[in-house]
C-alpha cells in the first residue's frame, strides 16, 4: 500500500503528457481477462496494477512472484484522502457519489472533492467529460465495474485533464454507505468474499461460488 501511495504522489507531483492509468485486480477480473484478450491488454498497458484479494495473492505465490501486500480501493480510499490529492468521483446509481462524497468531507476535513457524477450519462459523455476538465482533479476515480471502466478510461485517456484515473469497481457504493464492509476480523481472515456473497447472492454467486475455484483450477494447470 505504501508503494501505492506513493506511485500516486508521484503521478500528482510529476505528471506525464496524459493521465497516468491504475487498476485493481482480483480474481474475477482475471477470469474476465482469461477469456477476452482485448480487456487483458489493457491491463499490461496499465502505468499500475494493484493486486486485490487473495486469490491474486495465491496465485501470485504460485508462480514465483509473491506480493507483498493487498492492496484494495476500499482501504486505499482513507489513505488517499489524507494525502491532499483533489478527487472527482465518477460513477455508481444517481445519488451515490454524491453520498460519498458527503462521506468522506465528514471523515476527512479539508479533502478536496472537486466535482461528482453518476455513471450513467450515455448522450451527453461529452458534457460529463468537459466538467471533469474544468474541475481539473488529480485524480479521476472511475467506478463502472470491471472491465467497462478500465475500456472508457483508456478510450478517454487523451481527452481527460487530471493528473491519474484508477478504476475502483464498487468503491463508491462503499464509500456512500450504501453497501456496508465486512467486519475487520473477516476482512483480516481474507474472509471478505463470504461477507459480500451473504449481501448479494444472487448476483455475486457465479463470481465467488463458481468463479473462485475455477480461478483457483486455472491457476494450478497454468503451465501444467
Amino acid at each position: 500500500m505504501a508503494e501505492a501511495l506513493q506511485a500516486i504522489r508521484h503521478y500528482v507531483e510529476s505528471p506525464k503528457e496524459r493521465p497516468a492509468f491504475c487498476c485493481f485486480i482480483n480474481a474475477h477480473c482475471l477470469n474476465i481477462a482469461y477469456k477476452n484478450r482485448e480487456y487483458a491488454d489493457l491491463l499490461n498497458q496499465a502505468d499500475r496494477v494493484w493486486a486485490d484479494g487473495v486469490g491474486v495473492e495465491i496465485a501470485a505465490k504460485h508462480v514465483g512472484n509473491p506480493v507483498k501486500e493487498n492492496v484494495n480501493g476500499t482501504d486505499m480510499l482513507p489513505l488517499l484522502c489524507e494525502e491532499g490529492h483533489s478527487l472527482y468521483l465518477l460513477g455508481g446509481q444517481p445519488g451515490v457519489a454524491d453520498a460519498a462524497r458527503d462521506n468522506l468531507l465528514k471523515q476527512h476535513p479539508g479533502l478536496r472533492i472537486v466535482g461528482t457524477h453518476h455513471g450513467f450519462f450515455k448522450g451527453y459523455e461529452e458534457d460529463v467529460i468537459a466538467g471533469i476538465n474544468a474541475a481539473k482533479p488529480d485524480i479521476l476515480l472511475v467506478a463502472f465495474g470491471v472491465p467497462k471502466q478500465e475500456f472508457w478510461i483508456h478510450d478517454h485517456l487523451d481527452k481527460l485533464h487530471c493528473r491519474i484515473c484508477i478504476g475502483v469497481g464498487g468503491l463508491l457504493d462503499f464509500a456512500s454507505g450504501r453497501i456496508p464492509r465486512a467486519p475487520l476480523w473477516m476482512r483480516k481472515a481474507k474472509l471478505e468474499w463470504v461477507y459480500r456473497l451473504r449481501q448479494e447472492p444472487i448476483r455475486l454467486f457465479k463470481r465467488y461460488v463458481i468463479g473462485n475455484p475455477l480461478f483457483l483450477w486455472r491457476i494450478y494447470t497454468h503451465n501444467a
